[in-house]
């Protein structure tokens, strides 16, 4: 799919608009852009979701269809604000909302947490929202949708990540640019870790994964929409949009599973106490040696690492004296699937020892993370063992 040069989408988050100086500055960002087309996806101002949700729990008894009628209110004050912003400045501008004709995200009825109906939504970019970005700067509510009945929902807290991407993958913009409070993606949460850094650059797994292990600078869900060659920053409000931040590069194949195979590798299992002080001992002894997976039960350690030089670093683990007792077993297969879906949808490492099990194909171990699951199996069954797998996730 070819992207389209110079259009971009640009996303503030609440806290960036949280007053009026900081909308005045936002909106001059925009203005002052070189982009030849724009669209500005908009959160709540700071802290007004909160306050409302805190309202709704005070009230109780609030239904779902009501919880995001009412939360809706923030992003739609939002953009009526923003887009006023940005006339001031000289700039042609509209705000598009739920309940007008030109709304764009179409969703399914789940009010809370609502999934995208990616058909109907890029069908809808196509005809209201494409056609206004030759002269105007359309200000779309992030966070929210619209079932086909109608009704206000929501797509979860930091939906307007996803609001960003959606348009960004509908509209086949060059970039999408999430502003944020932070200097982009830093090693840690500066509140925890005070010499925390920026990070210049992360792959989608990287940041996949940091996002589904807490770190909240960026939805996870989110990341399925990014395209192909699409450029994705992460930016500090307080530098600007031309500022480095941090881009976040590759894309997710997210119409077919990634299915890797590796040959060659050996289980290790150490019989050992599991503390700090045993792991970093054993992960000393296996220097620069690739770990493809690692499992730990009560009283054991089980690593899988190549096999070449296997028995030699069987030798220095046991006698380094710290391990009761070690053992190999040699001519270990893996399969490593990987794909987002993993995350959201339970049920695949059944399925998959499933189609194993019909094939007489015996499992030494799963080990999971995130969006990837390894399997470990005999190595002489693992041509029959990927085609079983293809076969299962293929129906």
């Amino acid at each position: 799919m070819d992207l389209v040069e110079g259009r971009v989408i640009v996303k503030f988050g609440g806290a960036d608009l949280s007053n009026g100086e900081k909308i005045r500055r936002a909106a001059e960002m925009i203005a002052k852009s070189a982009y030849k087309e724009v669209a500005v996806v908009v959160s709540a101002m700071g802290g007004f979701t909160n306050e409302l949700v805190k309202i709704i729990s005070e009230i109780g008894g609030v239904d779902d269809k009501g919880y995001a009628d009412i939360v809706s209110m923030g992003e739609r004050t939002s953009a009526r604000i923003f887009t006023a912003a940005l006339k001031a400045r000289g700039l042609k501008s509209i705000y598009i909302e739920p309940s007008m004709d030109e709304w764009p995200i179409i969703t399914d009825t789940n009010y809370k947490d609502a999934k995208p109906e990616m058909e109907d939504t890029r069908l809808r970019v196509k005809r209201f929202i494409e056609p206004l970005l030759s002269d105007t700067v359309p200000v779309i509510c992030g966070f929210l949708g619209r079932d086909r009945y109608g009704n206000i929902t929501t797509l979860g807290r930091g939906g307007s990540d996803t609001t960003a991407l959606i348009l960004g993958n509908c509209l086949r913009a060059e970039e999408v640019i999430l502003v944020k409070e932070t200097e982009g993606v830093m090693s840690a949460d500066p509140k925890i870790v005070p010499k925390a850094k920026p990070l210049r650059r992360l792959d989608i797994h990287e940041i996949f994964a940091l996002a589904h292990g807490g770190a909240k600078i960026i939805k996870a869900e989110a990341l399925r929409y990014k395209l192909p060659g699409q450029k994705l920053r992460v930016v500090s409000f307080h530098n600007g949009l031309n500022s480095p931040g941090t881009e976040i590069t590759g894309d997710f194949q997210f119409n077919s599973f990634e299915i890797n195979e590796k040959r060659g590798l050996a289980a290790i299992s150490i019989v050992c106490s599991i503390n700090p002080e045993t792991i970093s001992s054993l992960f000393k002894s296996l220097g620069d040696r690739p770990i493809y997976g690692v499992s730990t039960g009560t009283r054991s350690i089980t690593i899988f690492t190549s096999s070449d030089g296997i028995r030699e670093t069987l030798m220095d683990l046991h006698d380094t004296g710290t391990f009761k007792a070690v053992s190999l077993k040699e001519n270990v297969g893996m399969i490593r699937l990987t794909h987002p879906i993993f995350i959201d949808s339970p049920g695949w490492i059944a399925k998959i020892s499933g189609a194993l099990a019909s094939k007489n194909i015996n499992i030494i171990e799963v080990t999971t993370s995130k969006a990837s699951i390894n399997i470990f199996i005999d190595e002489s069954r693992l041509e029959d063992a990927v085609r079983a797998v293809k076969e299962k996730i293929d129906s």
